[in-house]
């Protein structure tokens, strides 16, 4: 236990280099468990979102890369995980916690385990590693559709939560992926630092890359963004779709409209 002093908190650390209050980190990093698991978006009301007229509203995004490159990695190493556990307890530190009470002595390493191993274990993750492709034998180019995708991410401008679902769909060309692994693609580029524009857009162009298809078309409807519904004008009800369309369905307003009514 941490003597007060005249130059630290009342809760018993320093305001400089202060002992950490959790015990010594493991040697051995985390094991990531990857079964665990629109140029500007619109926001309207959530019994809106699939009205017949949204189409004219929602804003389509088409293939524009990041201007800033995106240099996050996630090792799971000793390292990484004290540097995220050392950070927990900084922040709060600065809210004064009394590090006596058994409720905050662990959660720095509770914290660091949870975005290692969950909340941002996309970066330690490829799609490629998790696909599995099919040739299409049949040569059909009809459209394939998985909907009502769960998804779950970190907003990288408040590290706020941020949820809502997702629909993928893709016209075949000479390969098909397996149905579960569209969810697989969703969920690794959600499982970051994001925005909800990026995701939509990053899971497009992966697509597009592993199995050269007609064409992609990504949306991410019933979306809540903690930041935006937990703080300023509080827009409780309020929810957000974006659009990422590649291909046949950014050329096409029939392919786009005939998705959207299936999710209706």
């Amino acid at each position: 236990m941490k003597e007060k002093n005249g130059n630290g908190h009342k809760n018993g650390s320093s305001n400089g280099n202060a002992q950490m209050m959790f015990s010594p980190l493991h040697s051995h990093g985390i094991e990531l468990d990857v079964e665990e698991t629109l140029s500007q978006p619109i926001v309207v009301a959530g019994a809106m979102t699939l009205q017949e007229n949204w189409l004219e509203h929602i804003h389509t995004q088409t293939n524009t890369p990041d201007v800033h490159e995106q240099t996050e990695v996630v090792t799971g190493d000793a390292v990484q995980f004290e540097k995220i556990e050392r950070a927990i307890h900084d922040l709060l530190d600065a809210f004064n916690v009394n590090w006596q009470d058994p409720n905050y002595t662990e959660t720095p390493e509770r914290v660091a385990k949870a975005y290692l191993k969950y909340w941002a274990n996309g970066y330690g993750r490829l799609p490629e590693n998790e696909i599995t492709v099919f040739p299409n034998s049949s040569g059909s180019g009809d459209l394939v559709m998985v909907k009502d995708m769960q998804f779950y991410s970190t907003c990288s401008h408040h590290l706020a939560p941020f949820k809502g679902m997702g629909a993928i769909a893709y016209l075949p060309g000479d390969s098909l992926l397996g149905l579960s692994k569209l969810g697989r693609i969703l969920d690794i580029y959600a499982r970051r630092f994001q925005l909800q524009e990026r995701i939509g857009a990053q899971v497009a162009d992966k697509i597009m890359e592993l199995i050269r298809p007609q064409g992609v078309m990504v949306v991410l409807y019933d979306v809540e963004h903690m930041c935006m519904s937990s703080r300023g004008v509080q827009m409780h009800a309020a929810n957000t779709t974006t659009m990422a369309t590649r291909g046949a369905f950014k050329h096409s307003a029939e392919l786009r409209a005939e998705v959207l009514s299936l999710l209706k």
